[in-house]
This record gives structure tokens, sequence and C-alpha cells, in this order.
């Protein structure tokens, strides 16, 4: 009864949702279904701000690979800073494995990393945040197989947290020296409203948007509210809403 209350939620939602009409675009899936994102196939994507590794960096690593674009990978959990370091120590091989996740955890060689390098693939051990160089207080889950922190503590989450230093989205652009942003990925759990209201309201605006709401399977009112409340600001800042794939992961595109 519960799924198929959310379900209902999620239709009336997705309803909502201001798509581009008229227009096929090439979307295209990179990575595994765990941890793969949809994008339109644009030409010239060169920068990515991808915002949770986990231990899936499938989209990740083939985003790089099939643009040679420059992917600025933030994530301050204890896990994922173990993956990518396993990564890194293979940047230049190519890959032994095929993917075989099981709850969202890749071997560092089922990943081709024959052109990947320190250069086109850069880690930052921060959260991304409106406020920078603060700490966020970050709840681990409790489900022991899950890799990712929440800023929120709720039943899927422990008591257990850690501190992580943040950054916001102002300060990585002055850092990296970046002029567009073609591709901002948002899997935060929970941190991902806050985000998106803070780049609208510093009018950065990233050619494309992909994000995980992590209440959108929620049939809490006020939860829902909040993602219908940024989405329709999104679009009155010239998002159009392209894909939702069956996670309920959501493809952003700025108009032109």
């Amino acid at each position: 009864m519960k799924r198929k209350i959310i379900n209902i939620i999620n239709s009336f939602y997705i309803s909502f949702l201001k798509k581009k009409k008229n227009i096929n675009y090439n979307i295209i899936h990179l990575g595994t279904f765990y941890g793969g994102y949809d994008i339109v196939d644009l030409k010239n994507i060169k920068i990515i701000i991808s915002c949770g590794l986990g231990e899936d960096a499938s989209f990740d690593i083939e985003i790089i690979n099939k643009y040679y674009a420059k992917n600025i990978i933030l994530d301050p959990t204890p896990r994922s800073i173990i993956h990518f370091n396993s990564i890194k120590k293979n940047f230049g091989k190519r890959r032994i494995f095929s993917y075989r996740a099981k709850g969202g955890k890749l071997h560092a060689r089922s990943y081709n990393l024959k052109k990947i390098n320190s250069n086109n693939m850069i880690f930052l051990n921060k959260a991304i945040s409106d406020k920078n160089n603060d700490k966020m207080k970050l709840y681990y889950p409790n489900n022991k197989k899950m890799v990712s922190a929440s800023i929120y503590k709720d039943k899927n989450y422990s008591n257990n947290f850690f501190l992580a230093n943040t950054i916001d989205l102002n300060s990585l652009i002055k850092k990296y020296k970046i002029k567009k942003i073609d591709i901002l990925k948002l899997d935060i759990e929970g941190g991902e409203i806050n985000i998106l209201n803070n780049l609208l309201k510093k009018k950065i605006f990233p050619k494309q948007i992909l994000v995980e709401f992590k209440d959108i399977k929620t049939i809490n009112p006020i939860k829902f509210i909040k993602i219908y409340c940024i989405n329709k600001k999104l679009s009155d800042n010239g998002y159009s809403f392209i894909f939702k794939n069956k996670k309920g992961d959501i493809t952003y595109l700025k108009n032109a």
C-alpha cells in the first residue's frame, strides 16, 4: 500500500515538471544501474562537478573517458576516500573485471582507467555546502552495507557521525578557475535542495544538473512540497526537466 501511495505521489510530482516540447534529445546512460546517471549527449562537455562518489565511480570515470573531460569529485565519506585511493593507485591501467556491483561496491580494476589521471579526475575530501570552510555533521547509515552518510538523522541513520570540511560552489569555481560547468551531479543524501537554492541565488547555472532527491519517494507532504518548490525555481531560471530514470534520478537542462 505504501509503495502504491509513493508511486501516485511520484506521478503527481512528475506531472508538474516542465518538459521541453518538440525536441528529441539524445539521452545516454553512463555507468552502472546503481551508480550511473542519464545525460543529454551534447558536444563540448569538458567540466563536471560530481558531488558524491560512494564506492561506485562508474559514471564519473565513463564520462571522463567519453568526453575527455575534467571531473572534480567531492566526497568526505571515509569509505569513499578509500575507494578513490584504490582507483588512484590504478590510474593508467585497463579494466580486468566487469562491473559486478552488489549494493554499489565496485572493484577498482573494473574501471577502464587507461586514460584517467590526476589531471582529469580530481578528488576533494570535502562536502559541498552553501557555506565555505565550515564543518558539517554527517550521520552514518544503520545498514553497514551502505556507504553514504546523510546530513539528516532519521530512521535509516545511526547516532554516529563525523565532521566533514565544507566548500561552496563559488569557492570551488575560483579554486579551479572554472568558467563554465557543463554538468553538476548531486548525490548527497539530503543536501541537494540547499545546494540548488544556493546556486540559483548565486546565479551559477550549470548546463546540466543531475540530481537524486533523497525524499522524492516520500509520503511526507512537507518534504514533497520542498521538492516541488525547488523544481519551480529551476524552471523559473530556465531549466527544463529532461529525464527521470528508474531510480528516480532527474536530469535538468539549461535552456539556451
